[in-house]
């Protein structure tokens, strides 16, 4: 039998732009989300520990940080620690994959695939690294192939499973499904996506390959629990995958809506009985959401100095008033144009994406005219 703990896209050392304040203890969280990581390790005595790549930020990263790892990495030896570099941290001239002196028990890949056996495991691993920032070739191409002497064989690898759907990140190293499975791998630890996936194969329909996700969320699209993957592959190669939750803290997007609200001390009541339910060490993304009597405006700035006890927090305001559209028509000028127009326009759309557009800029509209109201 065979387990591993397999995680990605740390990205120790992001710049994190929208948390400039915030940053150095930011950072220790991700510290924090690492050695939580390896007390699970540890802990569980796994076989591997697998790293699919974005570790580190080369373009801002820190050698504060690689040396970090690198106690880390020493503290669980002799399990071995396999990295896979992908395209924020890869295996270039002057990278401190290069540079410095890992402990015996790491293992970076390069950009030319690498096989590492461990005959005592009947068990081998698979990977291939970036060896720079941008790489829109297949790697799968010039996979040499598994050694069918032994019992289980793992990959890791950084880059796009293209499934057809839109991606939030580039298609770097893209490959599918297809490739994937010709490798005749039995796992195949991904790293790049940030959001947690699983892949089934197309002739046996279990699954064989993941993303993880990123362990600690890095942006507002990267809510609630992160985790890594703790898997098994028992004698007759069959996998099992479990995700325990290693963050340091949530990134949580929260929506409050301000209907039969007329005051500004029911506002901030409402939001304050909303926000009770929270945990403060968390980072909120609150959209103030829907329609709004006309003359009560969202005093974000207001919000956020009462709020301020919690660790992050941003509002935003995304609602619009409650004006008397037709008596608006009915008046003329240029808002009745801009309404009538609105309406134009929705009635030729078929698109649900377009709707949702038109929905927008209708909001913006009764957000301008109610602002000329008031």
């Amino acid at each position: 039998m065979i387990r591993f703990i397999h995680t990605a896209d740390i990205h120790l050392d992001a710049p994190l732009v929208n948390l400039s304040a915030l940053y150095e203890i930011r950072q220790d969280d991700y510290r924090q989300t690492l050695k939580r990581m390896r007390d699970i390790v540890w802990d569980k005595q796994v076989d591997f520990w697998l790293i699919a790549g974005d570790l580190l930020e080369y373009h801002g990263g820190s050698l504060l940080s690689a040396h970090f790892l690198i106690e880390l990495f020493h503290s669980v030896a002799p399990i071995p620690v396999l990295i896979s570099p992908g395209n924020h941290d890869p295996w270039m001239e002057g990278s401190f994959y290069q540079t410095l002196d890992w402990p015996s028990n790491v293992h970076i890949f390069t950009g030319e695939w690498g096989i590492i056996d461990f005959p005592q495991k009947s068990c081998v691993i698979y990977g291939w690294g970036f060896t720079q920032a941008h790489i829109h070739d297949n790697p799968l191409a010039q996979f040499p192939g598994k050694l069918n002497e032994y019992r289980h064989h793992l990959m890791l690898i950084h880059g796009s499973v293209i499934t057809g759907e839109e991606m939030d990140h580039s298609p770097y190293a893209p490959m599918t499904v297809g490739s994937l499975a010709q490798t005749e791998v039995n796992y195949v630890a991904l790293g790049h996506i940030h959001k947690a996936m699983t892949f089934t194969h197309p002739r046996s329909g279990k699954i064989f390959a993941a993303y993880p996700g990123s362990p600690e969320g890095l942006s507002s699209k990267e809510t609630g629990e992160r985790h890594v993957i703790l898997g098994t592959l028992d004698e007759k190669n069959e996998l099992t995958l479990e995700t325990i939750p290693v963050h340091s803290r949530q990134i949580r997007k929260v929506t409050i809506t301000l209907a039969g609200l007329e005051s500004i001390d029911q506002m901030m009541s409402h939001v304050e009985e909303v926000l009770r339910h929270e945990d403060k060490e968390n980072l909120l993304y609150v959209t103030i959401e829907g329609e709004r009597t006309a003359h009560l405006a969202v005093p974000i700035s207001l919000m956020q100095s009462r709020f301020k006890e919690f660790f992050f927090i941003r509002f935003q305001d995304d609602t619009y008033p409650d004006i008397d559209q037709e008596q608006i028509k009915r008046s003329g000028g240029v808002w009745n144009k801009w309404l009538t127009q609105m309406e134009k326009l929705e009635e030729q759309c078929s698109d649900d994406r377009e709707k949702q557009v038109l929905l927008l800029a209708k909001k913006e509209v009764l957000k301008r005219i109610g602002g000329a109201l008031r």
